[in-house]
This record gives C-alpha cells, sequence and structure tokens, in this order.
C-alpha cells in the first residue's frame, strides 16, 4: 500500500514539475505539518493541488469571452482578470454554508463532526482560478485550479485544507462547453 502511494506520489510530482507554469497552483506552503509532538510525533503532508486540465475545441478568444458568465453562474466572484495571460479567478474569498444555491460539502471534504459535514458549518477560504492556453488554432487548453481551506467559526484555530470532490471543477467546465456551444 505505501509502495503504490509512493509511487503514484512520485508520478504526480512528476506531471507536475513537468507541466511549466501553465495552471500553476496558487503559491502554499510546501509541507503542512499534521498532529502534535506532545503525542509522540508528528506527520509531514506535501500539499498537492493539481489542476485539472480540459480541452475544448474552441479558439481562446472565444472561451476567454465565456469565462465571465460561467463564474457568475456559480456565484464565483472574479477579483482577477488578466487578459494576457487569460488568468481568471479569485483567491482565497471567505464563504460560508454555499456557493450559490449548492451546499459547500457536495465540493468539498473538510471532515465530519456528529453534527454533519463541516464544510457546510465551518468558514471556508476558496480559491477559484481558470488559466486558458492555446492549443492549436481551434482549441484551447482550461487548466482550473480549486482549492479549499476551512475554520470552525466558534473557536480560534487555523484553517486546515480541505479535498476538492472535483464536482466544482466539472461545473465550471460543463457551464463552460454549454455557453460556448450557444
Amino acid at each position: 500500500m505505501i509502495r503504490c502511494l509512493l509511487l503514484v506520489s512520485c508520478i504526480l510530482l512528476s506531471a507536475c514539475a513537468s507541466a511549466g507554469s501553465f495552471g500553476a497552483a496558487p503559491a502554499q506552503p510546501a509541507t503542512q505539518t499534521i498532529g502534535s509532538r506532545d503525542l509522540g510525533g508528528s506527520i509531514r503532508v506535501a500539499a498537492s493541488t493539481a489542476p485539472d486540465v480540459t480541452t475544448l475545441p474552441y479558439a481562446i478568444d472565444q472561451v476567454w469571452r465565456a469565462l465571465p458568465a460561467v463564474f457568475d453562474s456559480l456565484s464565483i466572484p472574479i477579483a482577477h482578470s488578466d487578459p494576457d495571460t487569460h488568468v481568471l479567478g479569485n483567491d482565497r474569498f471567505k464563504i460560508r454554508q454555499r456557493l450559490g444555491k449548492t451546499s459547500l460539502s457536495r465540493f468539498f471534504d473538510c471532515g465530519e463532526t456528529q453534527i454533519g459535514a463541516n464544510a457546510d458549518s465551518y468558514e471556508v477560504m476558496l480559491t477559484v482560478r481558470m488559466q486558458l492556453q492555446a492549443a492549436g488554432a481551434a482549441s484551447t487548453k482550461v487548466a482550473t485550479i480549486v482549492e479549499a481551506l476551512a475554520r470552525p467559526i466558534t473557536f480560534n484555530q487555523a484553517y486546515s485544507r480541505c479535498q476538492t470532490r472535483g464536482t466544482l471543477e466539472s461545473r465550471l467546465i460543463a457551464q463552460l462547453r454549454a455557453r460556448l456551444s450557444l
């Protein structure tokens, strides 16, 4: 099992290293310490937010014009728009319980308590960014980064990384495809 995890980790790291700056993940610490020294040790976990890359059969300018409407349809505010690098998104905006009309637990696994999914009751700091790159005259690579950090509202503690379920990334691409086919 450990060999399998190490092999998968090595493959993902080499794939990310060869990807260059296209769809680069937001700046983040290389490792995170989990656990307590008082309990006899700790575990260091590498942060891994790899972009989800999809190729669409549309010119980059056409895809770029459709992106703002996609973000708006999913209630994601746009804080950064760079037409030169074709990057659109929002880094670390705070949200609670829902994104649009959808519970955050549909998008993220932030752990659970006896009350339910933490994503639905915690303060979530969300990063959603899409970057486009021409892949020929009539196709575009779309790199999507989704990252969520969460912390309880009633306690003063640091944010913890949540796992994406891939649902938000899929919805962004589905909305983009729908807008482009109109």
